[in-house]
């Protein structure tokens, strides 16, 4: 008689049984979440490792993966919150919507970095039940006991984050005290070696002189662009993956003004090193420029937001700066019934009961007496030129104690390196240090100011003011007027042969600079 077969209890596995051999009918479903920190290379082998390891963990568990989560965040944005991280948002939506049954991962710190992100795996798992596996141990988090072992490993990973941060820190200081670029691409103007590209030096140090003469900076990012010259931006499809951002990221490579004003202020372009964004000292490549000329410039940009003060794209010498006698208003552009375009009071918006269309002028009249005012002002008190150049300042005790603090600076890096000083000493040095520094190149950057010149052709003046950049012109006339003003031409008709426009409806006032 044949013996009855063993009774099957456990009816989870008499379920395992029916679903088929090799693959258990109740087999967990994994969603495996890889996180890279930093991939110097671009080609994503830390990804494709963490993956076959997680893939081999589910392999060996008997575990379907029910799909694969890469966030490619990098390496600088470690402190954004688990909750807050858009690829880790999807593995929620698939835990929520019930695709899946624990997330796998190669290690735990590639998703826990620190107890509030262990509190937010801690919840999704209390809610829905799941689990979180790693390639290096398994996690309970639905045990007090699994529980208190995560909050402990959260622990030691959030300090290995710290160290790492400790050791970034000093690297970069032995970097910026030996002068080494530390450039994560190639800035324009530079190889990533540090030796020059002449074409874009030569177009970069142009930029440098014609922003000092007033030249507005998007005209000189229209130049380069028309010189065939691009960003150093990468390109939408070669970029690296970034968090959220407001706008959608997608460069162009073309120059607009807010990119020439970042480059222009880069103290690279004269062989400085930086560090978290203060000068740290010389460099060991090749400067574009000299100090005395990039400190002018970068006094002339801190100072300058916008060329202009008005919003709207501006397309006449006078407008937005010339104002209504009657009421302070603006004075803006109209157009007549003839079709002529005039200057035309546009209101106060401080006084919005006043009204507006107080005074009206001709645009070629209003330009032609504005110019002829500056260039006979010039005559007068024997300025020679629009754009001063730097005046020649004595700068070498300031110039010498700024080298002091760099060395300084680097000797606290050398001796926190060697265990000499703690951090806390580190930073507090430092601190002291950097405060001084900004009050040394504060200084610098006065002595980078403008004096008057020799001697310039003054009879071509009108022709040089005609060859401006409209932005240019603009720029002189805010320095050298204290005031236009518009005044209204009074009622009634003009007589017989009386001209439509006369100087005195137009009254300036200059600058003590210019006067």
């Amino acid at each position: 008689m044949t013996p009855a077969a063993p009774r099957i209890k456990s009816l989870a596995r008499r379920r395992a049984m029916r679903g088929g051999a090799g693959v258990m009918a109740n087999a967990k479903r994994a969603v495996i979440y890889c996180r890279i920190s930093l991939d110097k290379t671009g080609l994503g082998v830390s990804l494709e490792s963490q993956e076959t390891a997680c893939r081999a963990l589910c392999l060996a568990q008997g575990w379907s993966v029910a799909r694969v989560v890469t966030d490619t965040i990098t390496a600088s944005d470690d402190d954004l919150p688990l909750d807050a991280r858009p690829d880790w948002k999807t593995v929620v939506q698939t835990i929520e919507s019930g695709e899946g049954d624990v997330i796998v991962a190669a290690h735990i710190d590639r998703v826990i970095r620190g107890n509030i992100d262990l509190e937010v795996v801690i919840n999704l798992a209390n809610e829905h039940g799941i689990g979180l596996a790693t390639a290096t141990g398994d996690i309970d988090l639905t045990t007090d006991v699994g529980r208190m072992v995560a909050r402990i490993l959260a622990a030691v990973a959030r300090g290995e984050v710290e160290r790492k941060a400790e050791r970034q820190i000093l690297a970069n200081d032995r970097r910026v005290a030996e002068g080494k670029p530390q450039w994560i691409r190639r800035p324009f103007g530079y190889e990533l070696d540090g030796t020059l590209r002449r074409d874009e030096a030569a177009a970069v140090k142009k930029g440098y002189q014609d922003v000092l003469k007033g030249k507005a900076l998007s005209a000189v990012g229209r130049e380069w662009n028309e010189a065939g010259f691009r960003t150093s931006a990468p390109s939408a499809e070669t970029a690296r993956s970034r968090k959220p951002r407001k706008r959608e990221y997608n460069p162009t490579g073309l120059w607009n003004g807010v990119a020439v004003r970042e480059l222009l202020r880069a103290p690279r372009n004269m062989a400085k090193s930086t560090l978290y964004g203060e000068i740290m000292g010389d460099g060991n490549w090749e400067e574009i420029v000299d100090e005395t000329l990039w400190r002018a410039v970068n006094a002339k940009l801190a100072d300058q937001e916008r060329p202009d003060s008005g919003g709207g794209k501006l397309s006449n010498l006078l407008s937005g700066i010339a104002t209504c006698s009657a009421c302070d208003g603006t004075i803006g552009v109209d157009r007549r019934k003839n079709g002529e375009k005039v200057y035309v009071c546009k209101g106060s918006t401080r006084q919005p009961e006043v009204g507006r269309g107080h005074c009206s002028i001709g645009i070629d009249f209003a330009d032609g007496q504005v110019v002829r005012r500056l260039i006979k002002q010039m005559e007068a008190t024997g300025r020679v030129s629009f754009h001063p150049l730097p005046a020649t300042v004595d700068t070498t005790d300031l110039v010498n104690r700024e080298a002091e603090i760099a060395r300084l600076m680097a000797e606290l890096v050398e001796d926190r390196t060697q265990g000499l000083i703690d951090r806390a000493a580190l930073r507090d040095g430092t601190a002291k240090l950097r405060a001084e520094l900004a009050d040394v190149q504060a200084e610098l950057a006065k002595a980078g100011g403008y004096g008057p010149v020799e001697e310039v052709d003054v009879e071509a003046a009108f022709e040089e003011f005609d060859k401006l950049d409209l932005g240019e012109q603009r720029k002189i006339l805010r320095d050298a007027f204290e005031s236009i003003e518009v005044i209204p031409r009074g009622k009634g008709r003009r007589k017989a042969g009386e001209p439509a426009w006369r100087p005195e409806l137009i009254r300036t006032e200059f600058t003590p600079a210019w006067s």
